[in-house]
């Protein structure tokens, strides 16, 4: 029977034991940062960046939380491959995979630090250590986590192109997730609960409508072209990498 499964050729650094050690412990580390966050920091609500009080187990419903915990599981298969597992080497070294999971973390890092400049996202305290701690993952998420991902990302290019065809997958997380999270905060009761305030339905009204009172149904048909030009950006930046990740195949 012939043997259709790729063959990847990666650089010799993919196959470095050490370098996998490294891998597993940033993976170990993450992944400590995560439970110190869900189960021992004390969360501190602020009305002006938080829409309701969420406590700390919402923080899962967070696009930033589950696009670092796709990283990190690729941060561990990538870890494994440089031990030999073959499981691990083809979630590792899919192109598709690692242009999706680049995509989504550099957007996540992207969003939160455009916030910084718009003040919509919250500052950083550094007087004491749950302050430190707090702002120490915000840092850790946002502003470590995407740049490196991004360059494991060019670390890890193989023989193989991505499949330019399928890259409009990239959109089905964020829009099952957007969609998700919009009705979410619709349909629950109050207090309301909305994981970006691009998600609650007096963003926009108040955006292109001003003082005018809420209009509920209005108010989401707007949101409808805001979130196909957020699904978009995610498309585009799926493009880029992926025709990044196949010049550099094709050069090498």
């Amino acid at each position: 029977m012939e043997n259709t499964e790729k063959s990847y050729i990666t650089k010799p650094l993919m196959k470095n034991k050490a370098f996998g050690c490294f891998l597993i412990f940033v993976g170990i580390l993450s992944v400590a940062i995560l439970i110190y966050k869900l189960f021992f920091s004390v969360y501190e609500y602020d009305a002006k960046f938080y829409p309701v009080d969420y406590g700390n187990m919402n923080v899962l419903s967070y696009f930033t939380v589950q696009s670092n915990i796709l990283v990190y599981f690729y941060i561990f298969c990538l870890g494994f491959a440089a031990f030999g597992s073959k499981r691990a080497e083809r979630i590792a070294f899919n192109p598709t995979f690692r242009v999706f999971i680049t995509t989504y973390i550099l957007v996540t890092g992207l969003v939160f630090n455009s916030g910084i400049f718009m003040k919509m996202s919250p500052p950083f305290y550094w007087d004491s250590f749950r302050h430190f701690m707090q702002s120490f993952m915000q840092v850790y998420h946002h502003m470590i986590i995407p740049p490196f991902m991004i360059i494991l990302f060019f670390l890890t290019v193989t023989n193989v192109k991505a499949p330019m065809k399928k890259i409009w997958l990239a959109g089905v997380y964020p829009l099952v997730y957007s969609v998700f999270s919009i009705m979410r905060g619709a349909l629950m009761a109050e207090p309301k609960f909305f994981a970006y305030p691009f998600f609650k339905p007096d963003f926009f009204w108040g955006m292109f409508m001003g003082d005018k009172p809420l209009e509920f149904p209005l108010a989401y048909v707007l949101m409808v072209p805001a979130l196909f030009v957020g699904i978009g950006l995610f498309i585009g930046i799926a493009y880029i990498f992926a025709a990044i990740n196949n010049k550099l195949v094709k050069e090498g």
